[in-house]
């Protein structure tokens, strides 16, 4: 009995000692093998929390007065579009990227709002968004030029299927602003119901940003609608900021 409890005991000294030396050469980075060294593999660098990096400011380093100008940005309810009715929504407010093209969405580097507010409408074969918002890390127009950088993806992918952008559309310069953009995409072109047709515009004013975002049939229809609702949201972006 003795003899058995000796080796038991031994064999348990033996297995801690492996485990000690195991650890000991993790921690120096050197290999069992002919005792030659291997660098540590260094641990990934962590999600950053810079307010800088992530494209985001705290909402109590913004000026109070911004939340209340949000819903002013925001036109209609009723729109100068023929058959068009506004979607009720179970609450109109909303946090966004500027715009979603070619996969931009939260995280270091890409401006996030503050106080966004949206409307929608819709109309056989036609779909409309407007979304406004505070963009309080620098500026507005800094939130339209990033989304004009990220353009030449080409395609993309997300929830609503596959993604075609056709480039940035010329727009008439509209009064008032520190940036504007207009682009289309197509989208899920080999559906066999038929591709949607989709045009955004963005505007930008101080630290207040407006998008108006068209889904349509057709091309044609798509880049009309957002063209002349473009007009009215410039005029309400620049009437309060």
């Amino acid at each position: 009995m003795r003899r058995i409890v000796g080796k038991s005991l031994i064999a348990l000294v033996a297995a801690v000692g492996l485990v000690l030396t195991a650890a000991c050469g993790a921690n120096t980075g050197t290999s069992g093998a002919g005792g030659r060294g291997r660098p540590a593999i260094a641990s990934p660098e962590p999600f950053s929390t810079d307010p800088a990096m992530l494209g985001a400011q705290s909402i109590f380093d913004l000026d109070p007065k911004l939340e209340g100008e949000v819903g002013t940005v925001l036109i209609g309810p009723a729109l100068d579009v023929g058959g068009v009715t506004e979607v009720p929504l179970q609450s109109p407010y909303m946090g966004s990227v500027l715009s979603g093209v070619c996969g931009t969405r939260r995280g270091n580097g890409v401006y996030g709002s503050a106080f966004g507010q949206r409307r929608e409408w819709e109309a056989s074969g036609l779909r409309i968004q407007q979304f406004a918002a505070v963009w309080g890390v620098d500026s507005a127009a800094d939130a339209v030029a990033q989304i004009r950088g990220r353009l030449g993806c080409g395609t993309y992918q997300d929830r609503e299927g596959s993604h075609r952008v056709l480039g940035e559309r010329e727009l008439s310069i509209l009064s008032g602003l520190d940036d504007q953009l207009m682009f289309c995409e197509v989208l899920n072109e080999k559906d066999p119901d038929g591709p949607t047709h989709f045009c955004a515009v963005l505007l930008a004013r101080g630290m207040l940003a407006s998008r108006i975002e068209t889904r349509a049939d057709t091309a044609e229809r798509a880049e009309q609608v957002t063209r002349e609702l473009a007009v009215s949201a410039a005029q309400r972006l620049t009437a309060v900021s």
